[in-house]
């Protein structure tokens, strides 16, 4: 009999490719022998690098050239975009499902009735695309998972640094989604001094090349010096890093997500966007939210200019969850 090829398309944003990850060994329990393709971005690429529940990863790069290279039997389309559900349509795929969405509900043969968008955790909204496929399984193994490489778990990623063997404490400050994601400039730097010290850890301030400027602001109000890799280090170089860390502090980020997979200790700080959309899945995190009238708003600026549901969150706050995870 023909092995049969099951294409998953991956969400854009990196977050949601992490938690997306969680469908992966469902899958694979369900098609034990057959071939299972992720299509990503190239972006995104590095979170299912290592997986061992696929046996391969496309690189999107665009309709043309990928059309020529997703072949397959069944297409799972995690996005809600009309291109997605295009792109599988024109490659060919023979069924294809996804939710009822962006009037595309022609291009798929298994079109779902679209839940309430942030009403329910994104978890749920891709477990509910698989199981209208396996029809059974566990729902409990929906789990994110990222994996290292032995040579990763291995690599010494802060080697630069002199940190006596002390794990450091990473932030992230910064959001690619915008300023309604970004804690205060000033709390940030107030937590790096006390994190320095009062706890007398090292403090790594990572994140993307969209958080470079914010990182100078914070670094111009510390008393201590952090050590940066903002902007510094690929995808799996964070990873990597976020691995090797005694605690993960962040708003709701990319790396938010992949602490979580990685099941690392981590404070979530959350303002106009939700915890129960796309909180942390990890026992091991704690979310601070002010869950205000206005909020989640889920906008990138605020309509009023006040930032009140990032305001209302003190210094104290993170503190205290930081006791109860250290």
């Amino acid at each position: 009999m023909r092995r049969r090829t099951i294409v998953v398309r991956s969400p854009n944003w990196v977050g949601d490719a992490v938690v997306s990850t969680a469908v992966l060994k469902p899958l694979r329990d369900y098609f034990k022998n057959e071939k299972i393709i992720v299509v990503a971005k190239e972006y995104v690429y590095g979170i299912f690098e290592n997986n061992p529940y696929i046996n391969d990863i496309i690189i999107f790069k665009g309709f043309k050239d990928s059309i020529k290279k997703i072949k397959g039997d069944i297409g799972i389309i995690l996005p809600n975009s009309f291109s997605s559900a295009l792109l599988f349509a024109l490659s060919g795929i023979k069924r294809r499902i996804g939710y009822r969405s962006e009037q595309r509900s022609f291009l798929l043969t298994d079109a779902i009735t679209m839940p309430q968008l942030r009403k329910e955790h994104l978890l749920d909204n891709y477990k509910r695309i698989v199981l209208s496929i396996i029809k059974s399984g566990d729902p409990l193994g929906f789990t994110p998972g990222i994996f290292l490489s032995k040579d990763e778990e291995g690599k010494q990623i802060f080697e630069r640094f002199d940190f006596n063997n002390i794990k450091p404490v990473i932030i992230d400050p910064g959001s690619a989604y915008g300023k309604a994601k970004v804690w205060k400039v000033d709390k940030y730097a107030g937590l790096v001094d006390y994190i320095m010290k009062v706890k007398k850890l090292p403090v790594v301030l990572l994140g993307s090349k969209d958080g470079v400027h914010l990182v100078k602001e914070i670094i111009k109000m510390t008393d201590c010096t952090p050590f940066i890799l903002t902007g510094k280090l690929s995808l799996r170089e964070s990873i990597v890093a976020i691995s090797k860390c005694n605690l993960f502090i962040s708003p709701d980020t990319g790396g938010m997500h992949i602490a979580a997979s990685l099941g690392v200790k981590q404070i979530a700080i959350f303002g106009s966007s939700s915890p129960l959309w796309t909180g942390p899945i990890n026992p091991r995190s704690r979310v601070i939210y002010k869950n205000l009238p206005c909020s989640p708003c889920f906008k990138r600026r605020c309509s009023k200019g006040t930032y009140e549901c990032f305001k209302k969150i003190t210094l104290g706050d993170v503190k205290q969850s930081m006791e109860e995870l250290l």
